[in-house]
């Protein structure tokens, strides 16, 4: 389950949203207090999201924990991701793809008018949402770990994954901030370039690890 955590954790990485957040806040005054502020909102929120949806399927008892379960889970969620990746190849879905930019910058705007620390802690539930990625993720958990203490600590790995970038920008930031500053615009520069191909990436690797899992998972427990 560790390995399917972490591709659906970096696939959802690289938001434009998120990363113009990180960027306003690193041309603050106070780069530190704002982005440990931001970190700890989307954090608490998505960690709070992901516990409520694990323990609401647990209350419910949906049979999870068997083999045969876990892999009907990896192969529902692969052909989600596998049906996203094929969507973007046929053009369905090009304009969310082309206006991650354009909001990306309008973020940055709407930031840049009033940096505080409560703005901060709005930002990173905002910046945040839970999308297709932590729902396929969530859905491998409930299977994998249908109690909330190991499906506590599945959804701490996917969100410390998840938030990987605005992390490695405050510890980078407390450091060194110009250097936090630099690399921030670059790798928006870069997202900014490749985006439809990281979505397509992202959406083929890890439907097919969840698929070829899944199906070995079903076939040995049909054996």
């Amino acid at each position: 389950m560790i390995i399917e955590l972490v591709l659906l954790g970096l696939a959802s990485t690289v938001r434009p949203t998120s990363l113009a957040a990180v960027s306003a806040f690193l041309s603050h005054a106070s780069p530190r207090r704002l982005l440990l502020a931001y970190v700890v909102g989307g954090l608490a929120f998505t960690i709070a999201f992901g516990v409520l949806v694990v323990g609401a399927f647990h209350g419910i008892h949906v049979g999870a924990g068997s083999d045969r379960a876990k892999g009907i889970a990896g192969i529902a969620g692969g052909a989600v991701a596998l049906l996203l990746g094929c969507a973007v190849l046929a053009g369905l879905v090009p304009r969310r793809v082309t206006r991650d930019a354009p909001a990306a910058g309008a973020w940055k705007a709407r930031l840049d008018r009033r940096l505080t620390v409560p703005t901060a802690v709005i930002a990173g539930p905002l910046t945040h949402i839970p999308g297709l990625f932590y729902l396929i993720a969530l859905n491998v958990i409930v299977a994998h770990e249908p109690r909330l203490p190991g499906g506590l600590v599945a959804v701490l790995i996917y969100n410390a994954v998840w938030f990987a970038l605005p992390i490695a920008a405050l510890a980078t930031c407390i450091v060194n901030p110009d250097a936090a500053r630099e690399a921030v615009v670059r790798v928006q520069r870069w997202t900014g370039q490749h985006s439809r191909a990281l979505l397509l990436g992202a959406s083929f690797t890890v439907g097919v690890v969840l698929v070829v899992r899944g199906a070995l998972l079903v076939a040995g427990a049909a054996s």
